[in-house]
Formats: structure tokens, sequence, C-alpha cells
């Protein structure tokens, strides 16, 4: 079976696409699979990833609130209306959000179709409110 990569792993690829000016771009810069990238002194390879990770946490946690969201008001899909309502988010950031999102994932116009893969891993496992919130320990 396949080890499946994270969300973050996949939003961190992503943004050194974007950074690179999108995806030929990146393969001029990089190779066509990424053995120029390979190739770049570790101190390059740091430099990269901490320019692009804000970015990438970023949207990756804006996937997963999405996802919540959607979870939680038993939705199959959302709206950024929705979005900026559940979490009382102002306007512009909920747009910025859902900007850096696009600029991240191009083909979906919103996270909707990630956040559905995300809820049915959430709905596998317990919530943590159905936890006991203490436990009794014997010393």
């Amino acid at each position: 079976m396949r080890k499946k990569d994270t969300l973050l792993a996949h939003c961190l690829a992503r943004a050194v696409v974007d950074d690179a000016g999108g995806e030929e771009a990146a393969r001029a810069k990089y190779g066509e699979d990424g053995e120029k990238a390979r190739a770049m002194s570790v101190f390059q390879q740091i430099k990269l990833g901490t320019r692009v990770t804000p970015k990438a946490s970023r949207t990756a946690g804006f996937i997963i609130l999405w996802a919540w969201a959607m979870k939680s008001e038993g939705k199959d899909a959302f709206t950024i209306t929705e979005y900026q309502r559940f979490y009382n988010e102002g306007e512009r950031q909920a747009y910025r959000s859902q900007s850096e999102f696009r600029d991240l994932w191009p083909e979906f116009e919103t996270p909707n179709e990630l956040a559905r893969q995300i809820v049915k891993h959430l709905d596998k496992r317990p919530s943590p409110l159905s936890m006991p919130t203490s436990i009794p320990v014997t010393a």
C-alpha cells in the first residue's frame, strides 16, 4: 500500500511551484523530476522551504477549517460566505485565504472537494467531545 502524503506536504509542494511562477517555470527552474532542486545546497533548500512554508501552512489550515465547518454544519459543500459566518471572520480575511488557496490549488474554486475527503477521515475517528474530560489516576 502506498503511503499517503499529508495535506501540508501537498501544500508545500504546490507552494514551491507557485513560488517559481507556475508549473512550466518550476520545471525549468528545478528540472522535470526535481533533480535541480535536489542538487541545491542544503542552505538553498532550507531557504526555499522557509520562504514557502507560511503560505503553505495558512492554506492547509484554511482547508482544515473549511472541512471542520462543513462537518459541524452537516453540509456536503460550503461557500466562502458560510465559512466567513461560521468563524465570524472578516470578509477581507476570508477572501485573502480563499485567494491563497486558489494560488496553490488553481483547479478548485473552493476547498469543498478536499474538505469532503477530510470529513470522511474525521468521521472514522471519535469526536474529541465524546472523550472523557477527566481520567482517574491512582498514584
